[in-house]
């Protein structure tokens, strides 16, 4: 079910979506982050070259799809959609890495060399692997030089720096981890804001006070913020707890991909109705 829109010369179906989130960013993102845990635990040199190969594109798109978001709510106001479009469609990757932050913020971003080296080594590999002019074996060697976790954490160091530039906060999903919003016998995976991200920290087990808003402005608005909790992320080995009264509460998942954590964390069992109904006295 869909519609054609047109573009300025182009034309595109419009397709009706589900219940589920549309955002590229995000997506691309957590496809970054799962491809990235798949390629960690690979048995084998070619399913780890696979996995690796699918998180450098996944990871490539999701900044892409990051700036282009943030570069269209900058000139939505001003400009009308084909001139949008035009400057989304014709700009240049690096370009956009580069220079498009300070031309939507007015300033630079505030990061490590380093984290601009890894994107652009990791953008280089990519895209000698999307057309390779040798027989291979020196592209394959350089993807396998990188560290895909390092990688997830320059991309999400990009993103953040970019909030902490214009002053807001960041988005959990930085951290890969996701939402499953229960259903009986499936599951959606959604985004949910950052107020009720730190509410799930809590359950998970961090130390945060009542009245979250202080410790969000503190951890929320920097790269800084952003390491103290990956780290502390990175020790954990739970997911968030259910409580038996709220069987459709969403719940945060660490490895939302997996059946077993969808089974946990994204099933509403018969049973679990049960009891939420006993609370109720029903």
């Amino acid at each position: 079910m869909g519609w054609l829109i047109n573009v300025g010369q182009y034309k595109f179906l419009r397709i009706s979506m589900g219940p589920w989130s549309v955002n590229p960013a995000w997506q691309n993102f957590s496809s970054l982050y799962r491809e990235t845990c798949a390629a960690n635990n690979a048995p084998t040199d070619f399913e780890k070259a696979h996995h690796l190969t699918s998180a450098l594109y996944f990871g490539i798109s999701a900044l892409e799809a990051f700036l282009n978001r943030e570069m269209r709510s900058f000139l939505s106001p001003t400009y009308d959609e084909t001139d949008v479009f035009k400057k989304l469609r014709n700009g240049k990757f690096l370009t956009k890495l580069e220079k498009w932050p300070k031309d939507i913020i007015g300033c630079e971003l505030s990061l490590e060399s380093d984290v601009l080296d890894l994107i652009q080594l990791a953008n280089e590999v990519r895209g000698d692997l999307t057309h390779p002019k040798t027989l291979g074996y020196d592209i394959y060697e350089r993807l396998f030089q990188l560290e895909p976790t390092k990688v997830v954490d320059a991309i999400a160091k990009y993103i953040v720096a970019f909030y902490q530039a214009k002053g807001e906060h960041y988005p959990y999903w930085v951290f890969g981890w996701n939402y499953l919003n229960p259903r009986p016998g499936t599951y959606d995976i959604i985004l949910i804001n950052d107020q009720q991200f730190c509410h799930s920290l809590a359950a998970i087990g961090f130390q945060i006070p009542v009245g979250s808003g202080a410790w969000c402005d503190q951890y929320f608005n920097s790269v800084d913020g952003y390491t103290a909790i990956s780290d502390a992320l990175a020790t954990v080995n739970r997911c968030e707890p259910k409580f038996d009264r709220f069987p459709f509460q969403p719940k945060l998942c660490r490895r939302w991909w997996m059946p077993e954590h969808q089974s946990s964390c994204g099933n509403v069992t018969q049973q679990s109705l049960i009891n939420a109904k006993r609370y109720d006295g029903l």
